[in-house]
């Protein structure tokens, strides 16, 4: 008879690099298989049933709550500045009405963001083309465009004479509240049948979390070998902006975005938050 396995999609971003990196290290964990991709690939994955489990773009979960349920205590996401969602403009962000912005491929949650920030916030009609680009090409065809994830933070060190601005801190600043970019999304189907493995994964997850801050030298020196483009400072900085646990102001941020989402046309409807109950 087959072993069962927990299939868990992994981010290889550098602000997943700390969790899974302990996980696969430094937990004692069986019947785990990790598969790598990027947000959106990850998010179809675990839309087919290709996975079980993920920490998923926010949106994702919204927009198929009914076959979906959320670990309780994680996330990834940021209090203010997160320096890994930024839209980069060849002029300043009040002239960006009527401009053309080139949105990543790699993340509705970003997307929908800067959707929200540009044409609720501030109130402009933008028009947006979607594409998977480095900074210099999309800026020749475009005035912005908006990066996110490694790509973002190696943009952000040769930003030259562009402008820069982080889509978390102009959120907090427009609303006061943290946000969300991914909820560890589990299958319902998976959460049936994978109970046990659950329990052993919520018991490592618990583990990995503990020794992210402050991160120690081996996992900082395990970061700059896998992403040379970092720094020692920069990594660290950057780790410490992220909200690793999902707490009641994060949940208050995670629906006031459902509802703007709802209000921009990006969602259907604002849906429940349903926990797996462990």
């Amino acid at each position: 008879m087959k072993e069962k396995q927990l299939s868990v999609g992994e981010i290889p971003y550098t602000n997943c690099f700390p969790i899974f990196y302990n996980l696969r290290h430094r937990c004692e964990l069986s019947g785990v298989r990790f598969v790598a991709g990027s947000p959106a690939c990850l998010n179809a994955a675990l839309r087919k049933g290709e996975l079980d489990l993920c920490p998923s773009s926010s949106i994702e979960y919204a927009r198929h709550p009914e076959g979906y349920l959320l670990l309780p205590r994680f996330c990834i996401g940021s209090v203010k500045t997160i320096w890994s969602i930024r839209l980069f403009s060849r002029l300043p962000i009040e002239q960006l009405d009527r401009k053309t912005v080139v949105l990543t491929g790699e993340s509705d949650t970003s997307v929908i963001l800067c959707r929200i920030i540009l044409g609720r916030f501030m109130g402009f009609d933008n028009e947006f083309k979607t594409e998977i680009i480095d900074l210099e090409q999309a800026l020749e065809k475009a005035d912005a465009v908006l990066l996110i994830g490694d790509r973002a933070l190696a943009a952000g060190r040769r930003v030259g004479n562009l402008y820069s601005y982080d889509l978390g801190s102009i959120w907090h600043q427009q609303t006061g509240l943290p946000f969300v970019f991914a909820l560890w999304t589990l299958r319902e189907k998976a959460a049936r049948t994978h109970a046990e493995l659950l329990k052993e994964f919520w018991r490592a997850m618990c583990e990995a979390h503990r020794s992210i801050s402050p991160p120690d030298e081996e996992l900082v020196r395990s970061a700059l070998k896998a992403k040379p483009f970092l720094t020692p400072t920069l990594v660290k900085e950057y780790w410490r902006m992220i909200s690793y646990e999902l707490s009641q102001d994060h949940l208050k941020g995670l629906k006031l975005f459902y509802s703007l989402g709802n209000e921009i046309g990006a969602l259907e409807s604002q849906p429940e938050i349903r926990f797996y109950e462990l």
